[in-house]
């Protein structure tokens, strides 16, 4: 990184836009290095923190929270990142806050002025958690010294780290080992919600070869187009448009998606060719996995699935879980198993869960441990198919049904209602007969509210067709409720805790 930073200087290495997509900030590669050095020495001076200590992380969307990141990894300091509490649901938001300080052991808060201005302006009503909280907005921005003592304590490992700070196994570099020169251009997922097509306009703007969406964002933007003028956006600068983040990629949206913007904004590729990169990630692997280079490969096996991966430079296997035998056999679904560099070393106080999941080897044992991912997938011809995460199989009358499966029909059945991401499928059991049976909670739009009715209908009937089972109860719930992950993957078994409970609305 030292390197990069001296060879590449004054390049802008991170662009921020507002909500009109205005530049904010532009952070060259020299800025970052100098700036991130300045506040890591800061971490261990003034804010008193030593190799091995936990820092909170809670920034709004912005360059502040990349250069803090970058500052505890120089630091040895253990960085734990949230997002800052949604004001509209501040008290839930403050509890898992909470959880995630105690369960780590911090004792220091890092964060900006838009978060402490949020603290200080509810902390009558509600109780922040009790740490030393630090505003690192501006902090080193005028200073271009790296301190000897910074030096040294990079030279220094924390005690106990969870992640190890290495080079993906998922990414290649060049032959020359040289940086790759990107510039990224970022902005706040909010400020997309507001209007999709800054997404667009900032991709024609500065002629991007690559960007990235969950899929829902590919239909937003095709649906905000039908009534906008997008004469000004020209898209046949990119190459790869990446899809599928954090959910299982559903084709039709992206096909969508293309062909509109193929023949309005000049996309190269009407979702026939390979501009499309399905994605495979988990947190536990450092997000990146692989990718399916090929564009949208449909199984044979499973013609409704796409491809997410082929060509690995990671280990990937397929494993029966009952004996940890290893499948061999194209298109058997197991479990998915993997092993590279890029695995974590567990979770955070857990060590028995982690010897479990980071840890796990193969019967017969092949000299490798591996990271049981949890989800369900077969290899087809070399290609790698996710079905579902395992523990959230859904079984009825003794059959099993995935419950993505039923996600994407319940979406698409009334899809310019639903809210897109924001739909789970789970089994309840009959409190009179103690059958299991199904269930989907989503979040609507506001315009919708009134005809629930009918679209519980609709939603029903399509998921019977597409799944071969209806759905007994159809909930509907209030925006930004229901509950997922810090990478945005639905947490199904807390929002089927919560409705049983009545917490959801």
């Amino acid at each position: 990184a030292r390197e990069t930073a001296a060879a590449l200087n004054e390049e802008i290495f991170l662009t921020w836009l507002d909500k009109d997509g205005a530049e904010t900030a532009n952070l060259s590669y020299k800025m970052v290095w100098n700036r991130s050095a300045f506040v890591a020495n800061w971490i261990l001076g003034d804010v008193g923190l030593a190799p091995g200590d936990r820092a909170v992380l809670v920034y709004a969307p912005g360059p502040e929270f990349f250069v803090a990141f970058v500052a505890c990894l120089r630091a040895g300091v253990l960085a734990v990142p949230n997002y800052p509490p949604d004001p509209s649901g501040l008290g839930r938001g403050l509890r898992k806050l909470d959880l995630v300080r105690t369960t780590c052991g911090a004792e220091v808060g890092l964060t900006d002025s838009i978060v402490r201005n949020l603290r200080m302006a509810t902390s009558i009503w509600h109780a922040w958690p009790a740490i030393r909280w630090h505003n690192t907005d501006g902090l080193g921005a005028d200073s271009p010294l790296l301190f000897h003592r910074l030096m040294s304590s990079e030279e220094q490992q924390p005690d106990d780290p969870m992640l190890r700070v290495s080079r993906s196994s998922s990414s290649k570099k060049n032959d020359e080992g040289a940086a790759a020169r990107y510039r990224m251009v970022n902005f706040s997922p909010v400020s997309f919600l507001a209007d999709p097509l800054m997404w667009l306009r900032a991709v024609s703007k500065y002629r991007a070869i690559w960007t990235a969406s969950p899929d829902f964002g590919y239909r937003l933007c095709t649906k905000r187009a039908a009534d906008t003028d997008v004469s000004d956006i020209d898209l046949s600068c990119l190459v790869y448009c990446a899809g599928g983040v954090g959910q299982r990629c559903v084709p039709s949206l992206l096909r969508e998606f293309a062909a509109y913007f193929a023949i309005h904004a000049r996309l190269p590729d009407d979702g026939s060719r390979g501009i499309f990169v399905p994605n495979y990630g988990l947190a536990e692997h450092v997000v990146a996995t692989c990718g399916e280079n090929d564009g949208l490969v449909a199984s044979r096996r499973r013609p409704d699935l796409i491809s997410c991966g082929s060509d690995f430079i990671v280990d990937v296997r397929i494993v029966d879980a009952a004996n940890r035998r290893r499948i061999v056999a194209d298109n058997t679904p197991g479990e998915l198993w993997l092993s590279s560099d890029s695995v974590a070393q567990g979770y955070w106080g857990k060590p028995e869960l982690s010897d479990e999941t980071f840890r796990a080897r193969l019967e017969p044992d092949d000299g490798k441990v591996y990271l049981r991912t949890g989800d369900e997938a077969f290899v087809e011809r070399g290609r790698l198919f996710i079905c579902a995460r395992i523990k959230d199989l859904i079984i009825v009358g003794g059959t099993n049904y995935y419950s993505d499966d039923v996600e994407v029909a319940a979406t698409e059945a009334i899809i310019d209602s639903a809210r897109p991401g924001c739909v789970a499928a789970f089994a309840v059991v009959d409190d009179d007969d103690e059958r299991e049976f199904l269930c989907v909670v989503l979040e609507v739009r506001d315009n919708a509210e009134s005809e629930c009715e009918a679209l519980a209908a609709a939603l029903a009937t399509r998921v019977g067709e597409a799944v071969g089972l209806r759905p007994r109860r159809v909930v509907f719930i209030k925006q930004k409720t229901i509950l997922k992950t810090t990478s945005g993957k639905l947490r199904r078994r807390a929002i089927r805790d919560a409705l049983l409970a009545g917490e959801l609305r």
